[in-house]
């Protein structure tokens, strides 16, 4: 963590703005300290000698991730600038799984009102250096070196090549020859990297932290003389910095040719360990060092990353791409497929993520214990009918949380066994009087770490916090900067100006203001209330170290006025409850499986009325009438639907009742039964190909992949299917069929299907969609009947996750693949068979 001179040096910054301009505060020009900034970890820059990478004398090898929205977000309520809580969270995340390497996008930022350089003419954007300034000085502060990549092959959100090559009216490819889009280009890494960074007093062509520069993401039409012309003058303005280039999916031989180029970055979508280990032996035996920049995070597991482990070619590799916790509960979300938040949503992230901790102990040994996660934030306690419904803000570091609660000065937990960041929100089934809360992290070895500030809460109260990350939970403001503290963010008036920010809730009672002031100096503040949000009268407050409080009686609106070096860290609003209950939940009833129903699938979703003032539900499923024993049994349900786990057999008669639950008491619904499908004892037909009457119409069913080598389908006498294929530079080739109805092959053991070779021999892959969700399983030289178990199917790395649902099989594809030649595979007879 930064030292504590962090707070007091960022005191003096006032003018470093964060506000998204939906929010907007005033900012001015960063302003140099005065004063040493955090004191960094990285005192030594990493260098290189040949192949080899080396820090202070001794071999430097690395495990890493990308966090590319580090300068500037897509993923938090549309594009803005990301809070110092989430760059400093996801930062501390990877230091926790052992990372030391993170590459991030934060200076490939052009062509838009938040980027860095949204126009030539506009000229440079100082405020948008204020999350890039924070992310590399606390990067630094707790010893992660950066790789930066300059600009982008892809016209993503924040911006790429064609920003300089657009304003010219030059098609994309004329950035690599355009001697005014390469001077533009130039001048814009030029600014930079001579940058001087208010938070740590050093140029960023200074800063040991950043170990590299690359060119760009995925440059794709990078030329030996435009790379050695950038490269003289990168290595000019940053001597002591290194210099990386790299192309999507393979290796660009001018990286390998060019002088001036350190690291060869190369990104995979599969990886593969043979290929990784290839990869490394061509660009080392060119002499340069070998990075994996991009590998996806879905494919992390010990049999991908133990070999290039024990491989000294392999510099490091970086999975794509790390999330951290949402500023209010849970984790950011992002939809490209690959996101991985620490410890895992599920079975398959969550040994990604072992995978990756693993591979980082072996490639740089941290040598000490990592340090205890902590502390979170409660963020809100709401009512649900009378009962508190919590949410937190996660620690890094954390594989789970205990929420413990107070009555009279003793701790003890609300709930078993350890919650995780996507169980927030979170009810409390037993609260209805006047408590506190506190929620203490647990990390990966089962340690605690430290708890956060405890909240009290009475019964008929609901609580808000506002960390002031941004104003976004804000009424209205002016005057306002914010600023990075030690661990949390400072609202401080941006000038000699009195400055106020307000919040609107019903039925304010209470509020609390956490402040930073110049030492042993009071803080200069005063707190109104409003009815309407226009007439304010100022009420009386106390003050207790650095802490605010006044009773706000009531009031509809209240704001906080201060000036002078007093800085705001928290605000805290306790309310009315909005919606008390007076007796227990209303009557309701089951829907689904509808009373008496049969053949119903064996995980179904339950489903029933709701019940008026219900806080939450609790859900029991048995084999016996009067419900013992029971073998599905749920709490906490806030909605009317549960989709039961696959824990109910197929053929048998099931009973389930729901019990509606409030603060006041419980109402129970009636007990339903109904009866689960058996499981079927004959195969179901994929496709035996008798429904098609020439290849003309074989060919429009199953479609060629276009992005694969040439394969051609045709309907054989007998009506089967022959693929002639000739497999290139794509190294595989196939053909998708989409089933339209989608067949139900619920409760079927597997796929079976008759195949024969002839010609250059070939892998051959089944895929299938089902539900959206894509399953695959490789052959290697199949002949014959072969059977595939469902068991044996996995999701494709370069795909998301999700449940099999055998109900909807909406696509087939069959693929063929391995080295250059031609052949021929026949396939027929495609059934998925019973277990029986």
């Amino acid at each position: 963590m930064p030292s504590a001179k962090w707070a007091s040096l960022v005191a003096m910054i006032l003018a470093v703005s964060l506000t998204p301009p939906a929010h907007a505060a005033s900012t001015g020009p960063p302003q140099a300290p005065s004063e040493a900034g955090p004191r960094s970890q990285n005192t030594q820059f990493v260098t290189r000698s040949d192949t080899r990478l080396s820090l202070g004398g001794t071999p430097f090898r690395f495990a890493g991730t990308n966090i590319y929205w580090l300068g500037l977000d897509e993923n938090v309520g549309g594009v803005g600038y990301p809070t110092f809580f989430r760059i400093r969270d996801a930062l501390d995340t990877a230091k926790a799984m052992g990372m030391t390497v993170v590459r991030s996008h934060m200076l490939a930022s052009t062509g838009n009102e938040l980027s860095i350089l949204p126009s030539k003419e506009e000229g440079f954007n100082e405020k948008a250096f204020a999350t890039v300034d924070y992310a590399i000085a606390y990067a630094g502060s707790i010893g992660i070196r950066l790789i930066l990549p300059l600009t982008d092959e892809w016209s993503y959100y924040h911006g790429g090549h064609r920003d300089f090559t657009d304003p010219y009216g030059l098609p994309s490819a004329a950035f690599y020859t355009d001697e005014r889009v390469i001077a533009d280009y130039q001048a814009y890494v030029r600014h930079v990297m001579h940058r001087i960074n208010p938070l740590t007093g050093r140029a960023y062509n200074a800063d040991p932290t950043i170990m590299a520069w690359e060119f760009g993401n995925e440059l794709e039409g990078m030329t030996l003389e435009w790379i050695n012309a950038n490269a003289e003058r990168f290595r000019q303005w940053a001597p002591r910095q290194l210099i990386a280039a790299g192309r999507r999916f393979d290796i660009d031989p001018d990286t390998l040719a060019a002088p001036g180029v350190d690291i060869v970055d190369v990104h995979y979508y599969p990886p593969t360990a043979g290929r990784v280990k290839a990869d490394a032996a061509t660009v080392t035996g060119a002499g340069k060092v070998y990075v994996a920049g991009e590998y996806a995070s879905t494919s992390a597991t010990d049999d991908l990353l133990a070999p290039p482990a024990a491989d000294p070619n392999v510099a490091g590799m970086l999975s794509w791409s790390l999330f951290g916790h949402h500023d209010r509960n849970g984790f950011v979300q992002h939809d490209d497929g690959f996101t991985m938040h620490y410890p895992g949503d599920d079975p398959r992230m969550a040994a990604s993520v072992r995978a990756q901790i693993a591979f980082a102990e072996q490639v740089s040994p941290a040598g000490r214990r990592p340090s205890r996660p902590g502390p979170p934030l409660i963020t809100q306690v709401d009512k649900r009918a009378g009962l508190n419904e919590l949410r937190w803000r996660g620690a890094a570091g954390a594989s789970g949380y205990v929420v413990e609660r107070s009555v009279r000065g003793r701790w003890s937990p609300a709930h078993p066994g350890v919650l995780t960041d996507n169980r927030t929100p979170w009810i409390d089934p037993e609260a209805g009087r006047d408590l506190s809360y506190r929620v203490v992290p647990i990390d990966r070895n089962g340690r605690r770490g430290t708890a956060s500030d405890p909240v009290r809460v009475t019964a008929s109260q609901t609580v808000l916090a506002d960390p002031l990350e941004t104003t976004g939970l804000a009424g209205g403001h002016d005057g306002v900067t914010i600023t990075p503290g030690e661990g949390v963010a400072i609202a401080r008036p941006s000038g000699p100006s009195q400055a106020w920010i307000s919040w609107s809730r019903p039925d304010i009672r209470r509020v609390e203001f956490d402040t930073v002031s110049g030492k042993g100096r009071r803080p200069d503040a005063r707190v109104q209330v409003s009815e309407n949000g226009r007439d304010w009268r100022t009420v009386r407050h106390e003050v207790h170290r650095d802490r605010i409080t006044a009773e706000a009686g009531g009031a509809d609106h209240v704001r906080i006025l201060w000036r002078g070096e007093t800085g705001l860290t928290r605000a805290t609003l306790w309310s009315a409850d909005p919606a008390p209950v007076t007796s227990a939940p209303g009557a309701f009833g089951p829907l689904t499986p509808a009373p008496g129903a049969q053949d119903v699938l064996g995980s179904p979703r339950f489903s029933w009325s709701p019940a008026a003032g219900a806080g939450y539900y609790r859900l029991v499923v048995s084999e016996h009438a009067d419900l013992r024993d029971p073998v599905l049994s749920a709490t906490g349900i806030t909605g009317t639907e549960y989709p039961a786990p696959d824990v109910l057999e197929p053929g048998l008669t099931y009973h389930w009742r729901v019990t509606a639950v409030n603060a006041i008491g419980e109402t129970g619904g009636d007990t339903a039964s109904f009866g689960t499908r058996p499981l079927p004892d004959e195969p179901a037909v994929v496709d035996d190909f008798e429904a098609f009457e020439d290849s003309a119409q074989l060919a429009r069913a199953y479609v060629r992949n276009t992005g694969g080598d040439p394969i051609t389908p045709e309907l054989v006498p007998g009506k089967a299917m022959r693929l002639d294929y000739t497999l290139g530079s794509a190294g595989y080739a196939g053909v998708t069929r989409t089933f339209a109805p989608a067949p139900d092959l619920w409760g079927q053991a597997g796929l079976e299907l008759d195949l024969s070779r002839t010609g250059t021999a070939a892998n051959v892959t089944i895929q299938f969609v089902t539900g959206g969700i894509y399953f695959e399983h490789t052959l290697s030289a199949p002949e014959g009947t072969v059977r595939i178990p469902f068991s044996e199917f996995r999701h494709p790395s370069w795909a998301g996750s999700g449940p099999l649902d055998l109900t909807r099989f909406e696509q087939l594809s069959i693929y063929v693949g391995g080295g250059p030649g031609s052949g021929r595979l026949t396939v027929d007879q495609i059934v998925a068979y019973p277990a029986s």
